[in-house]
């Protein structure tokens, strides 16, 4: 019988949306029927409707309360949004404690997204207290499941010796797995590795495949991130301006359909971009906006804006010299080794020999890779 009810209540997910309205007030009060009846997953299915009002009159503390019934019976989905609940105030009171507490019961359960949400507790001291090595451990148990917020998650660890000994090969492996289930922002890290040659060799043709993947996302970094490549890789084949230009204006464009207000790197990068199509004209204002923002931004130490102005001032008087911006070949570190399993360039039609700098002339920072 109870193999049956669970049959139902995952079926009545599908009836629910493609039923008629009277339909659809038959299949709630059986929903409900079977809810109060304690069936865990009719309780999961019925709170997650009234928290969002589909197909029924909206009550967000009646959803809470079913939530939190079906969490009671170890429903880990239930548990780990009853912990999203009480973290964000919804239906309940907020309670950064209990929320921690409900994410550690699903996670202890093997709930991979529950399991990285103790990770975030435990990295920014939410509910619990502060404990990067605890976090790094819950990261694992997540990744060992190839969850992959918690691999970027941990990556970005083992990138900076954070809760972990650093190991930038290790944070590369981590990138790797999680870019290759396509999520955005591993994508960028590792083709920021590749760039800058930490963790793993200087590979620029690698690094271009993982931004232009990246890219095909809304991601507006993602899009800032191949403009600026193509604009200022220290490999001068890879140059693209006009490609350049229009990553960057797409970037632009949809921070501003979200309603974000423009970043002075993004407007470096324009100016970079159009540098390196020949629009010295209009680089010279774009990066005289940059540096206007650059001054306003309340968000960086005196120390780094002062180092950041020098940079743009210094691109700004290459555009007045009619000359682009390329950045200075990383120095890389040493006895590192490729990563087994990156298909990158075959995957994006880009076949051949790694692109490599022929010397080493010292490291730049440069705006974003």
């Amino acid at each position: 019988m109870r193999n049956l009810r669970r049959i139902f209540a995952s079926a009545a997910i599908v009836l629910f949306a493609a039923a008629a309205p009277a339909q659809n007030e038959r299949v709630v009060e059986e929903l409900q029927g079977w809810a109060e009846k304690g069936d865990s997953d009719a309780q999961f299915e019925l709170g997650l409707r009234m928290l969002t009002g589909e197909g029924l009159k909206k009550d967000e503390k009646k959803g809470a309360e079913w939530l939190e019934k079906a969490a009671n019976q170890k429903h880990l989905r239930a548990q780990f949004l009853t912990g999203s609940l009480y973290e964000d105030g919804i239906g309940v009171k907020r309670n950064d404690a209990l929320a921690f507490e409900w994410f550690r019961r699903a996670a202890e359960n093997g709930f991979a997204p529950a399991q990285h949400a103790v990770a975030m507790g435990y990295d920014l001291g939410k509910g619990v207290k502060q404990d990067p090595a605890a976090a790094a451990e819950w990261l694992e148990k997540a990744a060992a499941q190839s969850h992959a917020p918690s691999q970027t998650a941990l990556a970005a660890k083992y990138e900076r010796g954070v809760g972990v000994a650093k190991s930038p090969a290790k944070a590369a492996l981590y990138y790797l797995r999680a870019a290759q289930q396509d999520f955005v922002p591993a994508m960028s890290r590792l083709a920021n590795l590749y760039y800058s040659g930490n963790g793993v060799p200087v590979d620029y043709r690698r690094a271009g495949a993982w931004y232009q993947r990246a890219a095909r996302s809304d991601d507006p970094w993602a899009a800032n991130n191949i403009a600026w490549f193509l604009a200022t890789c220290p490999d001068e084949t890879l140059h693209n301006g006009e490609m350049a230009v229009q990553f960057a204006t797409r970037a632009l464009r949809i921070m501003d359909e979200a309603g974000e207000e423009q970043r002075y790197e993004m407007l470096d990068t324009k100016a970079a971009a159009l540098a390196r199509n020949g629009e010295y004209l209009e680089a010279l204002l774009w990066q005289k906006k940059s540096i206007a923002l650059l001054k306003e931004d309340t968000e960086i130490s005196e120390e780094e804006r002062q180092t950041l102005m020098k940079e743009f001032e210094d691109r700004m008087k290459l555009y007045q010299k009619q000359a682009p911006y390329t950045e200075p070949e990383p120095k890389g570190e040493a006895d590192t080794a490729p990563l087994p399993n990156d298909s990158i360039l075959q995957e994006e039609g880009l076949p051949g020999g790694d692109s490599k700098p022929k010397s080493k002339k010292g490291k730049s920072k440069g705006t974003v890779v």
